[in-house]
């Protein structure tokens, strides 16, 4: 099994870079639809995860793949694969249609439902972000270190999704105590708090799909996610 999962995430990295090129040439470049959710979608999306779709059931057949483009808002989907792919073609879909930066590719492995490798593509930094418990962190082929400092007004917080209504107080105190980034991708500001760039996220809305190899890398790390 241990080989199994190495394989699979050397595969994860292969997968994800090999998607670079096509993500760079569409970027700003792409006509948008709109979803039963109301999120943007374009061609570029249906087409990464139409890709990666094809690659991990050619060399995985007995995998479940999981993707963002095939959520039909039906309900909650059992998986009975010992592994499963989750997928986000492309995570800030409003930034890429837009021609924004701050967009990427998310690949998350899960064995028995939880989250054990993690590969993300930043077009911001232009690196690749993986890991996993028991790989650990990496930039590319540079091993990452998790910073771990007690919060402070100095601590710069990713705050994706800010919330209204019931949740604006809980807003005010963030961007009273903190220093807020929001880039529009929840898998860019896990990677970066991962990797010490950040010192944290919080978000009022997310789906698994935005999240799971951010907490794949963050678990390997010794980071900790906390659901309120």
């Amino acid at each position: 099994m241990v080989d199994d999962l190495k394989d699979r995430a050397e595969f994860a990295r292969e997968a994800v870079a090999e998607r670079i090129p096509f993500f760079e040439e569409r970027f700003g470049r792409v006509a948008s639809q709109w979803k039963y959710d109301g999120s943007r979608v374009t061609e570029a999306d249906l087409a990464i995860s139409q890709a990666l779709q094809s690659a991990i059931e050619a060399r995985y057949p007995e995998d479940a793949y999981l993707s963002e483009e095939l959520d039909s808002g039906s309900g909650r989907m059992e998986v009975t694969e010992g592994f499963a792919w989750l997928v986000d073609p492309i995570d800030g879909t409003n930034n890429f249609a837009r021609g924004i930066p701050a967009c990427s590719i998310s690949v998350a492995l899960l064995e028995n439902g939880l989250p054990v490798y993690g590969a993300i593509y930043d077009h911001m930094s232009r690196r690749l972000f993986h890991g996993g418990p028991g790989f650990g962190a990496w930039i590319e082929d540079e091993e990452a270190r998790f910073r771990e400092e007690p919060p402070s007004e100095q601590s710069i917080v990713g705050c994706q999704h800010c919330g209204t209504d019931a949740s604006a107080p809980d807003d005010d105190a963030l961007q009273r105590r903190f220093k807020i980034r929001n880039l529009g991708s929840s898998a860019i500001q896990l990677a970066y708090a991962t990797v010490g760039w950040t010192d944290g996220v919080i978000a009022h809305k997310v789906n698994s799909w935005d999240i799971a190899a951010g907490i794949a890398m963050l678990t390997a790390v010794g980071g900790r996610a906390h659901y309120f």
